[in-house]
C-alpha cells in the first residue's frame, strides 16, 4: 500500500466460488497500493473457496483478514459479519462474483484528496458507475449520477435510482450499520443497504466504473419460490426500518414512491400486463427526466429480446 493515502478496506462475501472468486481477488491486486486490508468472509462454501483464499493470504501476507462461517449462515447475515472486520477509513464492498475495474481505488483516492475530504471523521460516500455484464457478453452501463443532484440519496435508493455497487463510504457510516438478517429473509436486502444513504451527510460521484456486475450467474440466479414471496415485501420492511430510524417521508415523497412503484404492482398477486404499464408512466419524475422511468434498462431488455450474433454494449 502507497503511505499518505487514505486506508481502503475491501470488504468480500462468498460462497461456493472457487474459480469466480479469483476474478474478484485479482481485480483487486491489481491495485493493491491503493488497499489497507481485503476483509473476506466465506459462508462455509462446500467446495474449494476456502483453499483458494488461504492461498492468496499465504502468498500476500499481512493484506488479507479471513473468516469461514460454520455453519452456512446465509448472504445477509454473512454480508453483516464482514461490517465487523475492517479497521480502515474507506470501506468498498464487493461480492464475490463481481470485478472492480482497474483504476477505480485510484480515483477515489484522487477525489478525497482533491477535496481535502476528512476520512477520520466526515461521514461521506463517494459513488461510480457500475456496468451489469451477461453471459453472452452483452453489457449495459447504469450511473449514479443523481446521487448529486437529489437532498435525499434514501429517496434515490427508495426508487431505485441510485445504487449501492461501486459505492465507498467511511467507516464512520459503518458504525451505524444496524444488523437486520433476520437469518436468511430475502426481506431485509434493501434496508440493509440503504444504511449508505441513511447515514450519509455528503455524497460525491465519479464518471466512471466502480464496479462489474456479472448478471445471471452464482446464488441470484437461484431464487427459489419462497425466497420470491419474501422479496414481496422488501418495500414495507424498509419503510419500517427508515421510521424507526427517524427518517420522516413526506406526503409528497410517500405519494411519489406509491406512484413509482413498480414494486407495488409485483406485491399485487392480481397484476396484469397493463399494471406494469402504468405504473411505468406514472414513474415520470421532471426532476429526473428519464432517468426517473429507467428508460435504459428497459430498452435494453427489449433490445437483447432480438437475436443477436455480436454483444450489445448498451
Amino acid at each position: 500500500m502507497k503511505t499518505g493515502i487514505p486506508k481502503i478496506s475491501i470488504l468480500v462475501i462468498c460462497y461456493k466460488q472457487e474459480e469466480l472468486i479469483k476474478r474478484a481477488i485479482n481485480s483487486l491486486l491489481a491495485q493493491k497500493d491503493y488497499i489497507y486490508e481485503i476483509c473476506v468472509s466465506d459462508d462455509c462454501s462446500p467446495d474449494n473457496t476456502w483453499e483458494v483464499l488461504q492461498e492468496y493470504d499465504r502468498q500476500f501476507p499481512g493484506l488479507f483478514k479471513l473468516h469461514r462461517n460454520n455453519p452456512n449462515v446465509g448472504i445477509f447475515q454473512n454480508i453483516e459479519y464482514t461490517w465487523t472486520m475492517p479497521t480502515g477509513d474507506i470501506i468498498y464492498q464487493l461480492s464475490g462474483d463481481d470485478e472492480v475495474p482497474d483504476g477505480w481505488l485510484r480515483k477515489v483516492v484522487d477525489l478525497i484528496n482533491t477535496k481535502n475530504l476528512d476520512v477520520s471523521h466526515g461521514s461521506f460516500a463517494i459513488y461510480g458507475n457500475y456496468e451489469c455484464v451477461y453471459p453472452n457478453g452483452d453489457t449495459l452501463l447504469l450511473k449514479n449520477n443523481l446521487v448529486t443532484k437529489e437532498r435525499s440519496a434514501v429517496h434515490l435508493s427508495l426508487r431505485n435510482l441510485i445504487c449501492n455497487r461501486s459505492v465507498c463510504y467511511t467507516r464512520n457510516i459503518l458504525k451505524r450499520f444496524k444488523n437486520l438478517s433476520k437469518g436468511r429473509s430475502h426481506m431485509v436486502e434493501q434496508a440493509q443497504e440503504i444504511q449508505v444513504q441513511l447515514y450519509s451527510d455528503n455524497n460525491y460521484y465519479i464518471n466512471s466504473v466502480g464496479n462489474i456486475y456479472y448478471s445471471r450467474i452464482g446464488l441470484s440466479s437461484h431464487i427459489t419460490p419462497d425466497e420470491f414471496k419474501e422479496r414481496r415485501l422488501i418495500r414495507k420492511y424498509t419503510m419500517d426500518f427508515l421510521k424507526s430510524e427517524g427518517y420522516y417521508i413526506s406526503p409528497e415523497e410517500k405519494e411519489r414512491l406509491e406512484q413509482d412503484s413498480i414494486y407495488a404492482v409485483r406485491e399485487n398477486p392480481q397484476h396484469s400486463y397493463w399494471d406494469y404499464v402504468v405504473a411505468f408512466f406514472r414513474s415520470y419524475d421532471s426532476r429526473y427526466g428519464l432517468a426517473s422511468l429507467k428508460l435504459k434498462f428497459l430498452l435494453f431488455a427489449i433490445i437483447r429480446r432480438f437475436p443477436h450474433s455480436k454483444p450489445i454494449h448498451f
